[in-house]
C-alpha cells in the first residue's frame, strides 16, 4: 500500500530547505496583518470565556451562556477555550496573545500539509505547490489571526490524517496510541471533524473488498475513539444535538460555490479552484469510484463532508458555514495539486494557478468580516492624553475585550460608571456605532445608544471622534 523511499543526505537537505522556505513565506504572510488586526464579537466571547483569572467552574458557566447582559452560547466544545485560558495564564491576558495562539497553528499547518502531501508522492515539485497554495490561501491566513478554534482544528485534522497514513504503513503500538489520542482530541475540539472518519471508513471498506481481508484492529480503534469521545463529551453532545438552530443559515448560493469562494478568498479564485476540482473529479471518475488509490481518501472525506453537512442542514439545523468545515481546505489543495501533477502539461497548469494565487493577495486586507477599529480608537485616545477614564454602555463581553488590549493596559485606561465620576472630571464615552458585523455596510444614522448623555445637563460635550464602527465622545462632568 505504501512504498518506502530512501533519501541520500543531499536529498534530505533539499527537502529540509524546501520546507523552511515555504514556512518562512507562510510566516511573513500571516504576520503581515497581525498588528492591525482587530477582533469582532465571536472573538470577544472567546476572550471573555477564557479569562485566566476566574475558576474553571466560572469558565464553564460563561461557555454555556452566563455572560451578563449579552448571552451567546458557544457551538465549539469548551476544550479550545480551556487551552486558550492556559495560554493566557502563561503569556498574559492580552487579546493579541490569543491571536498568537491561533497564529502558531496557522503557520504550522503549512509544513504539516506538505508532509501529508508527501504520503501520496515523494515529489518536490508537487509538495512545493501544496506548500505555495496553503501559504497563499487567504482563508487560512485570515483564520490564523482570529481568536477562535479554527486553525487549531485544521492543524489537528491534518495531523490526524498523517497518523492514519502511518498506521496504514505499519500498525505499531506507539502509532496506534498516538493516533487514538489525536483522534479523540480532534473530535473533542470540533465534532464535525468526525466526518473525516467517514471518508476513512469508505477507503477501508473498499480496501477490504479488493484485498479480501478484514481490518479488525483498525475498526476496533475507530470504535474505541468514538466511545471515548462520547464518554468525555456527553454533556456537550446532549445539549447540541437537541438544537434545531445554528447561527449560519442555509443559502441557495452554496450550490453555486460550495464554500470555494470562502475557501480561496475571492469569487474569482474560488471559481478557478472549483472549476479545476470539478474537471479533475470527472477525469478521475474511474480511479475514484472503481479503484481505491490512497489519494482517494481525500475525495471520500471531502465528498462525505459535503453530503452529510447538507443532509444535516436540511433535516436538523443548518451548519453550512465555511468555518465549520475549514479542515477541508488543505485536503482540497493536496488532492488538486496531486491530480494536476499527473497531467501531461502539469507545469503549465500549476504555474498558472500559482500566479492566480499570488494575484489574489491583492485582497489580503479585504477580509470579509469587518472589525471595529478598537486599536486605532485607543491609539488616538492615548495620543490626545486628555484623560484615561472611559465610560461604556457596551456589554461585559466587549468591555472585557477592551481591557485586554495592549494600548488599554499600557496607558492605564479605566472603565468606570457615571456615578463614580467626580465633578470637573473628563471622560471618554466609548460606543459601538452600528458595527458592520451586525448591520452590514451602509450609511446609518448614529445609534441611539450613543446619544444617551448628549442632552444631560450634568455633562458637557467637549470633543467627538468617529472611527469605523466606533463613536467616541469626550465629556466633562459639571455637577
Amino acid at each position: 500500500m505504501f512504498k518506502k523511499t530512501i533519501f541520500t543526505k543531499n536529498e534530505k537537505l533539499k527537502w529540509v530547505l524546501l520546507f523552511i522556505i515555504i514556512t518562512i513565506l507562510s510566516i511573513f504572510l500571516r504576520c503581515y496583518l497581525f498588528e492591525i488586526r482587530n477582533s469582532w464579537h465571536d472573538e470577544w466571547h472567546s476572550i471573555y470565556v477564557a479569562d485566566p483569572n476566574i475558576p474553571n467552574s466560572e469558565t464553564l458557566k460563561r461557555f454555556w451562556g452566563d455572560k451578563g447582559d449579552n448571552t451567546l452560547t458557544e457551538y465549539y466544545p469548551p476544550l479550545y477555550l480551556f487551552l486558550l485560558k492556559f495560554f493566557f495564564k502563561i503569556f498574559g491576558y492580552i487579546d493579541d496573545n490569543g491571536r498568537i495562539f491561533s497564529l502558531i497553528f496557522g503557520i504550522l499547518v503549512v509544513p504539516l500539509s506538505m508532509k501529508l502531501a508527501s504520503y501520496l508522492e515523494k515529489s518536490k515539485k508537487y509538495v512545493f505547490y501544496v506548500g505555495i497554495f496553503t501559504s497563499l490561501n487567504l482563508f487560512l491566513i485570515w483564520q490564523s489571526l482570529e481568536v477562535r478554534a479554527h486553525m487549531l482544528v485544521v492543524f489537528v485534522s491534518v495531523l490526524n490524517l498523517i497518523l492514519f497514513f502511518e498506521i496504514l504503513k505499519s500498525n505499531t503500538k506507539i502509532k496506534t496510541i498516538l493516533y487514538y489520542s489525536v483522534s479523540v482530541f480532534n473530535l473533542s475540539l470540533w465534532p464535525i471533524t468526525g466526518l473525516i472518519f467517514v471518508g476513512k471508513v469508505i477507503y477501508l471498506v473498499k480496501e477490504m473488498i479488493y484485498s479480501k481481508k478484514i481490518f479488525y484492529k483498525k475498526f476496533l480503534i475507530f470504535f474505541l475513539i468514538l466511545l471515548t469521545y462520547i464518554f468525555l463529551n456527553i454533556d456537550y453532545l446532549k445539549y447540541n444535538l437537541a438544537r434545531d438552530f445554528h447561527y449560519t443559515g442555509f443559502s441557495e448560493t452554496f450550490f453555486y460555490n460550495y464554500h470555494f469562494r470562502s475557501f480561496f478568498g475571492s469569487i474569482f479564485n474560488g471559481g478557478i479552484f472549483l472549476l479545476i476540482f470539478g474537471i479533475l473529479i470527472i477525469k478521475n471518475f474511474k480511479k475514484i469510484f472503481i479503484e481505491n488509490n490512497k489519494e482517494n481518501i481525500f475525495v471520500y472525506i471531502i465528498g462525505s463532508t459535503y453530503l452529510i453537512t447538507i443532509f444535516y442542514s436540511f433535516y436538523k439545523a443548518s451548519i453550512m458555514s465555511p468555518k465549520y468545515v475549514i479542515f477541508l481546505v488543505p485536503y482540497i489543495i493536496i488532492w488538486i495539486s496531486f491530480s494536476l501533477s499527473k497531467l501531461k502539461f502539469s507545469n503549465i497548469f500549476l504555474i498558472i494557478l500559482t500566479i492566480f494565487c499570488f494575484a489574489n493577495l491583492i485582497n489580503l486586507n479585504n477580509y470579509p468580516m469587518s472589525r471595529p477599529e478598537t486599536k486605532l480608537a485607543l491609539k488616538s485616545l492615548a495620543n490626545i492624553k486628555s484623560t484615561n477614564i472611559i465610560f461604556s454602555t457596551e456589554s461585559d463581553v466587549f468591555n472585557n475585550y477592551l481591557k485586554t488590549k495592549k494600548l488599554f493596559k499600557k496607558n492605564n485606561f479605566k472603565i468606570v460608571e457615571l456615578e463614580d465620576l467626580k465633578n470637573d472630571q473628563k471622560f471618554w464615552f466609548f460606543c459601538l456605532n452600528n458595527p458592520r458585523f451586525a448591520v452590514g455596510e451602509g450609511n446609518f444614522k448614529t445609534d441611539e445608544r450613543c446619544k444617551i448623555i448628549d442632552n444631560n445637563n450634568n455633562y458637557n460635550l467637549i470633543n467627538t471622534m468617529e472611527f469605523p464602527d466606533i463613536l467616541i465622545k469626550e465629556f466633562i462632568k459639571i455637577n
